[in-house]
């Protein structure tokens, strides 16, 4: 009897060569009103837009400016691989945050591709320039001028704060809330491990969200620099016509009678 099974090295091919189901994106969200880092420790190691950039656009949205100056500052803060100091009104020192206007996409093309893990975004100010909302989109090597959304920020706003004396209409002592620094971060995960895979460039666009804009402070993304595999796609018609042609070869072939009588 002929062993009519698929090579164990063909059907890996053809497996991998399917499509992956896209993971589900995880927003975990922080916030602090005492001066203090939203979740926890500021962990600047691994940021591949420090270690692995190739360049920074601002694709749209006019000049990125502080808000107590109104002087127009470089983008390269937002990956200068410091968060900076908070001061008491949460401003810190001059400098070290950046204003993103509502109206804006900036856009980070890395030096190679990469999986990615996670992404952190950084903001502080008072309570009316903390909140975080926007789009992440990515392009890969397979294509790298089209943009793919891969999440939409749920709006976030930060509501740990100290509390202290204040009064309320008829002048009466109370407890309120002290909202003068307020400290946001935002960070993105995946359920499987990987955000997005053999991505090369990542955008960020701002579309009308707190005042005007947000105080960001710094962004991370984390990831793992891939190999030159082909994206799976790229091979999956090659795997299907060997898989094919190998199945055709095994089939067995019919015999005709001679047909001359018995």
């Amino acid at each position: 009897m002929k062993n009519n099974a698929v090579p164990f090295g063909l059907l890996s091919l053809v497996l991998l060569a399917l499509p992956v189901a896209k993971a589900a994106v995880i927003q975990t969200n922080f916030g602090t009103g005492d001066g203090t880092t939203p979740g926890g420790a500021f962990v600047s190691a691994g940021n591949l837009l420090v270690s692995n950039l190739s360049s920074a656009a601002i694709l749209s949205g006019g000049t990125f400016y502080r808000q107590d100056s109104g002087y127009p500052v470089v983008a390269a803060r937002l990956y200068d691989d410091a968060l900076g100091t908070l001061g008491s009104a949460g401003l810190g020192d001059d400098g070290e945050f950046t204003v993103m206007p509502n109206q804006a996409t900036i856009q980070f093309n890395l030096n190679g591709a990469f999986d990615i893990t996670t992404i952190r975004t950084y903001a502080s100010w008072d309570d009316g320039r903390d909140g975080q909302q926007y789009v992440v989109k990515y392009a890969t090597g397979a294509a790298p001028s089209n943009f793919t959304t891969l999440h939409s920020l749920s709006a976030y706003d930060n509501t740990s704060f100290p509390t202290g004396l204040g009064y309320d209409d008829n002048f009466d002592p109370i407890q309120v809330p002290i909202t003068d620094t307020s400290s946001t971060m935002v960070r993105l995960t995946s359920d499987n491990g990987f955000l997005a895979e053999n991505v090369v460039s990542l955008q960020f666009v701002f579309n009308g969200y707190q005042n005007g804009g947000t105080a960001f402070r710094e962004f991370q993304v984390l990831g793992s620099q891939v190999s030159s595999v082909p994206e799976p796609g790229t091979f999956l018609p090659a795997a299907l016509i060997v898989a094919g042609a190998w199945l055709r070869r095994r089939r067995p072939r019919s015999h005709r009678g001679s047909g001359a009588a018995a």
